[in-house]
């Protein structure tokens, strides 16, 4: 039986301990900095977590710097991925060096690969000889891939050992390696042939062989597999660990219950920022990092806003003529718009859990159409009638009505189509697609409703 277990200790129960109505900000405001120290020592490691998010940079090196490994490597297992190198960054390397030998593989790389260069260098280098290895075998995995994501840490077993020889080796691993949720089957070469899962073992008579009770042919994703398809594998099997094996079927790590989460969690919240043209690694204690991420995006944003306010410009003299079609332009590109996003936000999601393909997209759009078109026929009908109430004039209010019906079509439309295009072309389909489709709303909508206006001037001047 092989393992590699981490050193860190499971954490008390937080729900046992009652917290004073107070935290480290309130402690560092009132310059107390050792109180906010000692506070933080008492948190159980979740709650650190959540507190040092809170803290500048500045502020979160004053408390970490003062923390023993055990406390800040017990806050690491809590912390999201992509702010742990963030968190450890303030510290000096010897300190990060004492913090990741209590780690996990997979959480030590994240922090790894998070550091600048030449820190990630040099804390690789006075790692011990053992915990190096192990993380290099993780960096040479990209980090989205199943393989940046798993962990060395599990349990491997030979098929011609009993269930009682294996009982007994069991209580030799110390307590606290990583999940072992199920056994790994392996040859001598180290080639995945099995799984067993722990109930399965209780149960079996002492004496029974393990390729008599293990699952031949386990459910199995490579190292390359990406990270998304992988989590989605094991939800779809509803599993507590998934092996990972290389090209050749030697294994080489699992994935477990949590790392599903993480991913799942990472890849909505990319999704959502990315339909609106944020970075995920954004927070709001930044202003450099708020104007790094957003100013390129609004940047293209102020273009497109600007390609519609000249096709408005194109009809001023329409404008001019019956000043009232302004009121309605925020009614048509904003209808339109909003029919749009629904769209797109189901079919992101859609996409993202492998139940949409490119195949699909005129299936797709034949069926939001149809719903557009009810959609739009309800809304713009309720607009016309109340334009007639308002303005008195009918021939205003179907033109309003009208418009809006094409440009909820529009929105429909383009709402599957951009992110189907995206995806076509191996690109992120959540990848601005809210600007693209507002772009092409409000183009296409104040180009229906004026040049209907246009058209029907005379009718309604």
């Amino acid at each position: 039986m092989t393992s590699t277990p981490p050193n860190t200790q499971p954490a008390d129960d937080p729900t046992d301990v009652e917290r004073p109505d107070v935290t480290i900000e309130t402690r560092l405001a009132e310059d107390d900095l050792a109180g906010a120290i000692e506070f933080a020592r008492s948190l159980h490691g979740a709650e650190l977590a959540d507190a040092l998010e809170l803290l500048t940079d500045d502020e979160r090196a004053q408390i970490l710097v003062a923390l023993d490994a055990e406390t800040t490597a017990e806050a690491l297992d809590y912390v999201e991925s992509h702010f742990r190198g963030d968190l450890l960054s303030g510290l000096p390397p010897d300190q990060i060096v004492e913090t990741l030998v209590l780690e996990e593989d997979d959480v030590a790389t994240d922090v790894i690969q998070a550091l600048p260069d030449e820190t990630a260098s040099e804390v690789l280098d006075a790692l011990p000889a053992e915990r190096r290895a192990a993380i290099d075998a993780l960096l040479v995995h990209a980090e989205e891939t199943a393989g940046g994501r798993m962990t060395g840490q599990l349990i491997t077993i030979d098929e011609s050992w009993t269930a009682e020889a294996i009982l007994a080796d069991l209580r030799d691993v110390p307590l606290d390696v990583s999940q072992p949720f199920y056994l790994y089957v392996a040859d001598h070469e180290r080639h995945l042939r099995g799984v067993l899962n722990l109930r399965t073992l209780i149960a079996a008579p002492p004496e029974t062989l393990a390729v008599d009770l293990m699952v031949a042919e386990p459910i199995r994703v490579t190292a390359d597999t990406d990270q998304e398809d992988a989590a989605r594998t094991l939800k779809q099997y509803k599993l507590l660990a998934l092996p990972v094996v290389d090209e050749h079927g030697h294994l080489i790590g699992s994935l477990t219950a949590d790392d599903l989460i993480d991913v799942l969690e990472e890849e909505a919240t990319e999704d959502m920022f990315r339909l609106v043209g944020v970075n995920q690694e954004e927070d709001l204690r930044s202003i450099r990092r708020s104007v790094r991420h957003r100013l390129p995006w609004l940047a293209v944003n102020l273009v497109t806003v600007l390609i519609a306010a000249w096709v408005v410009s194109l009809f001023q003299d329409t404008l001019t003529r019956v000043a009232v079609l302004a009121a309605f332009l925020p009614v048509v590109g904003g209808l339109g718009g909003n029919a749009g996003i629904q769209t797109v936000t189901v079919v992101v999601r859609s996409l993202a859990l492998g139940r949409l393909a490119v195949r699909d997209t005129l299936e797709v759009i034949g069926r939001e159409l149809a719903a557009g078109a009810i959609v739009g026929v309800v809304t713009g009908g309720a607009v016309a009638a109340l334009t007639v109430v308002w303005q008195g004039n009918p021939w205003l209010g179907a033109i309003v009505g009208l418009a809006l019906l094409v440009n909820v079509m529009v929105g429909v439309v383009a709402g599957v189509a951009i992110p189907m295009a995206l995806h076509r072309l191996k690109q992120d389909p959540a990848l601005s697609s809210g600007i693209w489709l507002t772009t092409t709303t409000d183009l296409l909508g104040f180009l229906a409703f004026l040049g209907l206006a246009t058209a029907l001037v005379s009718r309604i001047d």
